[in-house]
């Protein structure tokens, strides 16, 4: 047993008085004369004893009465798990998990609800004068203040799930910044979270004996969980009148086999696709969605399914853009054989004069280039020039950086040398022709120009042979996509700033070889044209990504574009100018999942879907047991485990902080000996 104030313990010294007055009671007897005193005699014995004992018996209950009494003062207690308690007020941190998977439930019903309620009854647990910090993962600004106990009740009710999860980590370090700033001598944090391993970073807890933190958890029934966790599609580029496969990645997260889980796809508001897939237990499935493009423009997407109770990560929202037509330009003129066959790979759509094509190819002589046209295309083939004027070079290589690809072709017969103002800058050279007669040796189909076109290769198919060619240096960032028996490139992909340039090294004409007739050259230049339009990313994850790239998108310098989102949404964001491009910061913002537009006056510049991150769909959590070995192993003794169950949860508290208050029970102890007291002194006259 311990006190809360001992210092009342010097009032027992109060007991000597009871004591004098007994020892040094004087009382005045009166004479009176009998004029025989032998019957007295016996009965006046018998009174003496019986006072005496009637006098010790008084003195011992108002001496149990008046200590009784002196250590109810001083707060008598049974010390708790937390050991010593100290008296004043409190300044307390409490932490309410608001994440996702708090939409949990277990035999007691939803995990945030009784975060909620044990909370609110920490709050009436604790003194009115006492201060309470209420936490979310949110971090919002106004949660770093004390606030008294209506306030925190309010906030405490208040409190809803949402897209934010910390490791507990960051929060217990949160909680010590704050209470530790307050000027109250007793200091406490409390966290009532469900203990999701993802977040459960023991090893990154430190000690401070000076602010106990009680844990307590919250443990769902289950952890089964299915979740959505990422979208992609087959083709790199969304053309009008596309097949299109969707694939769509699901994770079961629980112990438990589903079967036939429907799959819905939605494209801007109507379904497109509905499928059903089998989720054994613990597996990560992909899935196919298919539909067809038949409208150009913006759109947006959404793959929904269902699962409960945790429902955050059953939608994924993603953006695309369908091209009703990929712009093509050829600059030739010096190889009429070579321009017919480039005009003929993008013309072939034009069959019966139909106008429906998926290219739309403009032609300009070498000597003839509007440089104000490449602004408006996809690809730019330059197909044999015997020249490159420094204004040409300069207006193509901004093309390319700016998110464009070129297909050069090199013509016959030459100098290399005319072509180094093109390729000397993405680092590439030409250097001497050579007429060996060689063979295409094999397809790199690791890479996706090729791989997402070809699964398989056959050893004995037919690849292009090249009569003259010459011989070309990339830097080591170059993809050589075909490679000749010699090891030497045949065709390479060049990075530049965000786009690319593709260098044969053979031209078209007959003299060069067999490329212009070979359906890999049919293959290679659709494949230029399809990666050449920046699409951008299908979706952006809320939190992860505070600055998001806008690909294609040139924004005038005093121009403010709105953001405009789900329920009504319209902010402005941050416009950032990195080198080469334009983008929007988000701030880590508290945005809702779901399609947005950015755009300026009646325009949308841009489409963007933004999704949750999913690091809170495996609801697999640790337990008691193991965070009480974790935190023995680790020697964080400031650390408490309240286990759930039993009595109430404030009375609980109480005890775990407090100790057993005896004062109550010392109270009415000093109440019964009085009332002893009185029975002595009436029935012993």
């Amino acid at each position: 047993m311990a006190f809360l104030f001992p210092s009342f313990l010097w009032a027992l010294a109060a007991l000597a008085i009871p004591v004098v007055i007994h020892l040094f009671q004087l009382r005045r007897f009166k004479r009176i004369d009998f004029p025989n005193t032998r019957f007295l005699q016996a009965v006046s014995q018998r009174t003496r004893s019986r006072q005496r004992l009637k006098h010790w018996l008084v003195l011992a209950s108002r001496l149990l009465a008046l200590g009784a009494l002196v250590l109810a003062f001083a707060q008598p207690y049974l010390p708790g798990n937390g050991g010593t308690v100290k008296a004043g007020q409190r300044a307390v941190s409490i932490y309410v998990d608001d994440s996702w998977s708090m939409d949990a439930t277990n035999a007691e019903g939803r995990l945030l609800d009784q975060a909620r309620t044990g909370a609110q009854d920490a709050i009436m647990a604790f003194s009115p004068s006492d201060r309470t910090q209420l936490l979310t993962n949110r971090f919002e600004g106004r949660q770093q203040f004390l606030l008294d106990r209506d306030e925190a009740l309010q906030a405490a009710a208040q409190v809803e799930v949402g897209a934010y999860s910390r490791p507990l980590s960051q929060v217990i370090q949160r909680q010590r910044d704050v209470v530790a700033q307050a000027e109250s001598p007793v200091k406490q944090v409390l966290l009532f979270t469900d203990l999701q391993r993802s977040v459960c970073d023991v090893e990154r807890w430190t000690n401070d004996s000076t602010i106990p933190t009680t844990i307590v958890p919250l443990t769902p029934s289950a952890g089964e969980n299915l979740s959505i966790d990422s979208v992609w599609f087959t083709s790199p580029v969304r053309r009008l009148g596309q097949a299109e496969a969707l694939h769509v990645r699901i994770h079961n997260h629980g112990g438990e086999d589903l079967a036939s889980v429907p799959l819905k796809l939605f494209i801007d508001g109507a379904q497109r696709a509905l499928t059903a897939t089998n989720a054994p237990a613990g597996s990560v499935i992909d899935t196919v969605l298919r539909f067809t493009n038949d409208q150009p423009g913006p759109h947006w997407g959404e793959v929904a399914l269902a699962d409960h109770p945790v429902t955050f990560d059953d939608r994924f929202h993603f953006a695309y853009r369908t091209a009703a037509r990929l712009n093509v330009l050829l600059i030739g003129g010096a190889d009429a054989e070579g321009d017919r066959a480039v005009r003929a790979v993008f013309d072939a759509g034009l069959a019966d004069g139909g106008t429906d094509s998926t290219y739309a190819i403009t032609q300009q002589d070498h000597r003839q280039v509007d440089l104000s046209a490449f602004a408006r295309q996809d690809l730019v083939v330059l197909n044999a020039l015997p020249n490159v004027p420094a204004g040409m070079a300069s207006a193509l290589l901004a093309f390319v950086r700016g998110g464009g690809s070129i297909a050069f072709l090199p013509g016959l017969p030459g100098d290399a040398d005319r072509w180094k103002s093109l390729l000397g800058p993405v680092g590439a050279a030409l250097g001497a022709q050579d007429t060996a007669q060689l063979k295409v040796e094999r397809i790199d189909l690791r890479h996706p120009f090729f791989g997402e076109v070809f699964s398989t290769m056959p050893r004995n198919v037919e690849l292009p042979r090249a009569k003259a060619r010459f011989r070309m240096a990339v830097p080591p960032s170059a993809d050589v996509l075909l490679r000749l028996q010699n090891g030497d490139p045949y065709l390479a992909a060049v990075p530049a700033g965000k786009g690319q340039a593709y260098l044969f090294t053979t031209p078209l004409s007959a003299a060069g070889g067999d490329l212009a007739g070979h359906a890999l050259f049919v293959t290679s230049l659709l494949r230029m044209a399809e990666r050449s339009r920046p699409m951008g990313r299908l979706y952006h994850v809320i939190g992860e990504e505070a600055v998001i790239p806008l690909e294609g998108v040139d924004l005038p310098s005093e121009a403010a574009p709105h953001l405009l989102g789900p329920n009504g949404l319209d902010l402005v964001p941050e416009i950032r100018r990195p080198l080469g491009g334009t983008a929007i910061a988000l701030h880590d913002a508290d945005l809702a999942p779901g399609p947005y537009a950015l755009v300026l006056n009646t325009d949308t510049l841009a489409t963007l879907a933004l999704d949750l991150p999913r690091t809170e769909s495996d609801l697999a959590t640790m337990n008691v047991d193991e965070l009480r070995t974790a935190l023995e192993q680790r020697g964080l003794s400031s650390f408490r485990i309240l286990e759930p169950g039993g009595a109430d949860l404030s009375v609980r508290l109480k005890e775990l902080d407090q100790g057993v208050k005896l004062w109550k029970w010392f109270v009415l102890a000093a109440l019964l000996f009085l009332f002893v007291e009185i029975i002595l002194i009436r029935l012993l006259r």
